[in-house]
């Protein structure tokens, strides 16, 4: 937890301080350099891989499924500020930030007997960062659509490892919070349910912090265009999500590891 505290006050003693945005597509030559201007509109990064993930927030078993890679790197639209998430920039950054939560079926495990399905939820939000040296805190929120229609985010502290120009290393401690409604959606359970359930007893979920832990990220570009990214994560749940019956029949230790190969292209779409 001190590792933990320390990133959060870290984060909320930087978060407020602001630099300008820079842009362009990293170099697979040097970490160091002068930018130039971007003679692309969007560089984006497409690619896929395997994922080994919870069945469902605070299941106790696990599933490994195919996931997708698509990050935003720049965008320039005429008449405004470009965004840029390049990892090479330092002081302030903007990015979009994205997920999807799949649909999450009770017949599909007895432990969830007796409850009702939940949609696919979409949820779609921004990211801010702020990179000084070797040290990047951040914060990302997101609105939800589908399954549930609440918001939920993280709050990260990046300490970042570059040992040779292609090879780039993050590891830092992680909190996710979420708003009510999508901790009813996800952790709840209501009066009906629970009559029908052999297992889990009426629950009212509150929003708050919903987990702590750590995340290992590591890259290494094949080329400028091509890159095998790995991650791991561990999410101790927390607070009304630890409470929860849901989870107290499952396992608050959250852990996921992927791995997956990507493709940076540039795009000119406004015709310049």
């Amino acid at each position: 937890m001190t590792v933990f505290r320390t990133g959060l006050i870290a984060l909320c003693a930087t978060m407020g301080a602001g630099a300008a945005l820079a842009a362009d597509i990293p170099p697979a030559t040097a970490p160091a350099y002068t930018p130039a201007p971007n003679p692309y509109d969007v560089v984006i990064e497409i690619g896929a891989g395997a994922l080994v993930k919870p069945a469902y927030e605070g299941a106790g078993v696990n599933v490994v499924q195919p996931f997708p890679i698509v990050t935003l790197h720049y965008l320039a639209i005429p008449g405004f500020a470009p965004i840029s998430n390049n990892r090479f920039d330092q002081g302030f950054a903007f990015s979009p930030s994205f997920r999807y939560i799949q649909k999450r079926k009770a017949s599909d495990y007895s432990q969830l007997a007796g409850l009702n399905d939940v949609d696919a939820t979409f949820e779609a939000g921004g990211k801010f960062s702020y990179t000084f040296g070797a040290v990047r805190p951040w914060a990302a929120i997101r609105q939800g659509f589908g399954g549930s229609d609440g918001f939920s985010g993280e709050l990260g502290l990046d300490f970042i490892w570059r040992p040779d120009p292609v090879t780039e290393i993050t590891v830092g401690p992680r909190a996710s919070f979420a708003s009510k409604d999508y901790m009813q959606t996800y952790f709840g359970v209501t009066a009906a349910e629970a009559a029908r359930s052999p297992l889990l007893a009426a629950y009212s979920a509150g929003g708050g912090f919903k987990g702590v832990g750590g995340e290992l990220n590591a890259r290494y570009e094949v080329s400028p265009e091509w890159a095998v990214i790995g991650k791991v994560t561990y999410e101790k749940l927390i607070g009304d999500a630890a409470d929860s019956p849901i989870v107290q029949y499952g396992d608050a230790n959250q852990w996921t590891a992927q791995i997956g190969l990507s493709y940076k292209l540039g795009l000119n779409v406004f015709g310049r």
